[in-house]
């Protein structure tokens, strides 16, 4: 029953992360691994905290892929909490490997189907959804294909880019891009704008 819980978990977080019912997959991640560590009966909240924390690092790397440290010590610590939690490092190696093994494989079938963290990006985009953002609900960003501008945030992969007199919300084509880059926009969906690092020569 614990290893189910705790497949189910990492499940919630991979439906959380790629599809639009975050809210839905987020809970169905607290629910299964908090039936997880109930059903261990723990005697103290340490084992709790690691692996929350572990789950943490391996999120922030989702959104700073370049930083690669955190994704490590963050696994490393999921490894440690679950080893915490039944004392036997064989049998907790065991569980999480079944856990991400299953994870891995909706991960494959749900990007097969088009899904990926786009969702999770239009949500943070939606700080400064105005006009003087250079954002209005008819807006109509096919102007800006082939246009340079200079990035005046990093971007993770999302973040704003000026264009002449305009700052606009864009997305990198999955490339980690410093503040005060050069940038082109490739590709136009809507409202969403795709740029990539333009070579310097």
């Amino acid at each position: 029953m614990e290893i189910l819980l705790l497949t189910v978990g990492f499940i919630g977080l991979v439906i959380a992360a790629l599809t639009p019912q975050s809210t839905l997959g987020g809970l169905l991640a607290l629910a299964s691994f908090g039936g997880y560590f109930y059903l261990n009966s723990l005697e103290n909240w340490v084992p709790i905290i690691i692996f929350i924390l572990g789950i943490c690092l391996l999120i922030f790397e989702v959104f700073v892929p370049d930083f690669g440290v955190a994704g490590i010590i963050g696994f490393l610590l999921i490894i440690g909490g679950i080893y915490l939690t039944n004392d036997n490092f064989g049998l907790a190696l065991r569980d999480l490997s079944i856990a991400v093994v299953a994870s891995s494989f909706l991960v494959i079938m749900l990007v097969r189907r088009g899904y990926s963290l786009a969702h999770l990006e239009k949500i943070v985009l939606r700080n400064n959804l105005d006009k003087k953002s250079g954002f209005s609900s008819n807006f109509d960003a096919s102007g800006y294909l082939g246009k340079t501008g200079k990035t005046t945030t990093p971007l993770r992969p999302s973040g704003k880019v000026r264009f002449e007199d305009t700052e606009l919300d864009v997305i990198s084509t999955g490339e980690h891009i410093d503040a005060d880059v050069v940038v082109v926009v490739t590709k136009v969906e809507g409202y969403k704008i795709i740029v990539r690092r333009v070579d310097q020569t």
